[in-house]
């Protein structure tokens, strides 16, 4: 029992002596402001996977924190950055849905329509601006959300069957004249109407040229399509008078319905040339155009815009 005594004291005082000890060791205390800081570092090196994770960390150690809704936008650009569009679309969304009036929300907007044009929907990217327009007043926000539905347009107008740039002249139209010198307006309605006027090929003298086969690709600018489809066509077509000359209706016949084919092609691709000259001309004008980009100075907030010009 006498050493009972003891052993139990001990065992009392342990846990006091314990803190004692762990209460002298240096403690690191991360504030909202070390982690908020150290996110947007790794954000601004482009280590948008590393920053996303902090930006993440930041919202849940520090919900309350003013800085909570700049961290969810930073975590949508950074998804964005690292080419996940849908995940950051879906990030743009809420913070849309909160129906803040900030500077975060509006760019939300613009780069959730971002996000849909890079996974190719262009229907949603421009039902998301057109919405947009519909919610504010702000004269300035209007002209940016006109002049990123005409880059829609003009986008969508690159693609074989599609033209929409007499829309996308309509929205520049509309944006305030005081401001197309600082958007750089002027420059893409030139453009546009450079690419509405480009040199164009008749489909309907094509068509006729192509009577003669090769004659509409040869109008189409078109020299190798024309030479094969001169040297085919006028092959078959002397074969077919050679069985028929010769005495020989049944191969003569064959070589006629097959020609028939081949000459048929010969007309339609003439007019398809046509086309696809109207329509490369029409690219290659807008592709050597003035390409507006427009960006958010986030600490400033600030829109900035940038005007660049191909050589």
């Amino acid at each position: 029992m006498k050493f009972l005594f003891p052993v139990l004291c001990l065992f009392l005082l342990l846990p006091c002596f314990a803190r004692t000890v762990l209460a002298d060791e240096p403690r690191m205390v991360i504030t909202p402001a070390m982690q908020f800081s150290y996110a947007k570092e790794l954000y601004a090196a482009k280590d948008y996977s590393t920053a996303q994770v902090e930006f993440k960390r930041f919202i849940y150690f520090f919900p309350k924190n003013e800085k909570c809704f700049e961290a969810r936008f930073k975590i949508g650009m950074s998804l964005y950055g690292l080419e996940q569009y849908y995940d950051a679309s879906k990030i743009f969304n809420r913070i849309i849905l909160l129906e803040k009036d900030d500077s975060f929300t509006r760019e939300s907007y613009f780069m959730q329509s971002r996000a849909f044009m890079k996974m190719g929907n262009s229907g949603y990217a421009r039902i998301v601006l057109q919405n947009f327009l519909l919610m504010t007043d702000d004269s300035k926000v209007r002209d940016k959300i006109f002049l990123a539905l005409a880059d829609i347009d003009i986008q969508k107008s690159k693609k074989p069957g599609q033209n929409f740039l007499d829309q996308a002249h309509g929205y520049l139209t509309r944006i305030s004249p005081d401001t197309w010198e600082k958007l750089g307006v002027e420059n893409r309605i030139k453009t546009i109407e450079k690419a509405q006027n480009a040199p164009r090929k008749s489909p309907t003298l094509a068509g006729l040229f192509s009577i003669i086969p090769g004659g509409g690709f040869l109008y189409c600018q078109r020299y190798h399509d024309a030479f094969v489809s001169f040297l085919l066509n006028g092959g078959l077509i002397y074969a077919a008078y050679e069985s028929f000359d010769n005495g020989n209706p049944a191969l003569g016949g064959v070589i006629s319905f097959v020609e028939t084919g081949f000459y048929s092609g010969n007309i339609y691709g003439s007019i398809s040339a046509a086309h696809k000259y109207n329509k490369a001309q029409q690219i290659k004008i807008l592709n050597s155009g003035f390409n507006l980009n427009t960006s958010l100075d986030l600490k400033n907030k600030t829109y900035m815009f940038s005007l660049n010009h191909p050589f």
